[in-house]
């Protein structure tokens, strides 16, 4: 979603993904950062907060960081977690995680290699040694449209995979209560084989690439991608 997007929408966020299933992506990342001992964790593009909700619920320490000041003043009143504004792949913080997660489609905003790999430079710089990183891809090669009703929002959408640059582009029509907002939003599908070459690329080891939230290695048709890198 473009930024003018995400800031009208950020207050209805919520209530738009309320059926994602949280519950089953907290599970997953708890078991990868308790198999790592990992407590001090990053959230990049933490977006309103609700993942570092749950992990503070389950007592880890977090700080979370989103180039979306909207997102981050909702974040502000759910969340005990220390919250920056900032790029993905040009951050600066004074100290080191054991953990850094990239949720939700993400790391899938940033378009080129480029930028990905200065986002992926940008972490392995923020990780403790043997610290590990976690990024959550959207993996959909597909076209389709769907539409929801909301308690205040209507949603419809449409999108298609071009796989010749390899994004995909999404169109959405919002009807909310101050009228209809229109955006277009555009993701990088990466591939497996790309993820272990960017990963390696910067430094990462023990790469992992499970699908579905659970503790299975990937396959192109999976839904999602869950890479795991260790610094």
């Amino acid at each position: 979603m473009e930024k003018e997007g995400y800031k009208k929408l950020a207050k209805y966020y919520d209530e738009i993904y309320q059926n994602k299933d949280y519950s089953n992506e907290i599970k997953f990342l708890i078991e990868i950062l308790n198999k790592h001992n990992s407590k001090k964790i990053l959230d990049v593009g933490c977006g309103t907060g609700t993942h570092i909700s749950l992990l503070e619920k389950a007592d880890f320490e977090c700080t979370g960081i989103d180039l979306n000041i909207e997102m981050l003043k909702i974040a502000n009143k759910k969340v005990k977690a220390k919250l920056l504004q900032a790029n993905m792949s040009d951050f600066n913080i004074d100290e080191k995680f054991d953990a850094i997660i990239c949720m939700f489609a993400s790391f899938n905003h940033l378009l080129s290699i480029r930028e990905s790999i200065k986002a992926l430079r940008c972490f392995y710089k923020h990780l403790k040694k043997n610290g590990i990183l976690i990024l959550d891809l959207h993996n959909s090669k597909t076209k389709g449209s769907k539409e929801d009703n909301f308690k205040n929002i209507y949603r419809k959408m449409s999108w298609d995979y071009n796989s010749g640059t390899k994004i995909e582009t999404t169109k959405v029509v919002f009807r909310v209560p101050e009228g209809l907002i229109e955006d277009k939003h555009l993701m990088r599908i990466f591939s497996i084989n790309e993820m272990n070459e960017l990963l390696s690329g910067v430094g990462f080891k023990n790469i992992q690439i499970l699908g579905g939230y659970k503790q299975k290695v990937a396959n192109g048709d999976s839904k999602n991608l869950e890479v795991i890198g260790q610094k």
